[in-house]
């Protein structure tokens, strides 16, 4: 019996003596159910890359934001590009991607299919950083296969890679045209005040 609402333990060993078969039986089947579960749900591995963005060499102050671009909207314009049919399906004939499937389904679901598979998130700023852009972004893709999980993510990171260049070399030259503009503009005052 409880007394004033405590368990004492000779109480707890009488109770565990009397039911120790309900206790026995939730473990085993828990087991049970953890097993099954196990050989019948499909196997999914995930590959992950974290990629970090350099911020702009040139102050924001300088230059102005049409050509200091944030990340957030280069992301969004390289994932939709990079995610596009065009790039999704050679992805799928190079590795040979749902090979089974190839035969019965239209090319459109499979890219669809891989496309769910890829996930590109920004990684958050640190609180209480400067600066409050997103130091970068992971790039993960998961698949019933763990070697082709890890060989689509290393090109689907590799596209990112290759977009993100491109993207920086015309940035470049629009900060150097911006620049040049300036400098002549500055030059063209100087010589207008010194007449």
């Amino acid at each position: 019996m409880l007394s004033k609402g405590s368990v004492t333990a000779s109480e707890v060993k009488r109770i565990l003596r009397r039911y120790w078969w309900i206790l026995a039986i939730t473990a085993l089947g828990t087991a049970a159910i953890g097993f099954t579960a196990t050989l019948i749900l499909p196997k999914k591995y995930t590959s992950s890359t974290m990629v970090l963005v350099e911020p702009p060499a040139v102050a924001a102050e300088v230059v102005p934001t049409a050509v200091n671009e944030d990340l957030y909207r280069h992301l969004a314009s390289m994932k939709e590009q990079i995610l596009s049919r065009s790039r999704l399906q050679p992805i799928i004939m190079k590795f040979n991607l749902f090979a089974k499937e190839q035969e019965q389904t239209h090319m459109e679901d499979l890219v669809d299919e891989l496309k769910k598979s890829i996930e590109v998130e920004l990684i958050q700023p640190m609180p209480g950083s400067i600066n409050k852009q997103p130091p970068g972004f992971h790039v993960s893709v998961t698949l019933p296969n763990p070697q082709m999980a890890q060989q689509v993510c290393t090109e689907i990171t590799s596209m990112f890679m290759e977009q993100n260049a491109t993207t920086q070399e015309k940035r470049f030259k629009d900060t150097t045209n911006f620049l040049t503009q300036q400098l002549g503009e500055a030059k063209a005052n100087l010589r207008r005040a010194t007449r």
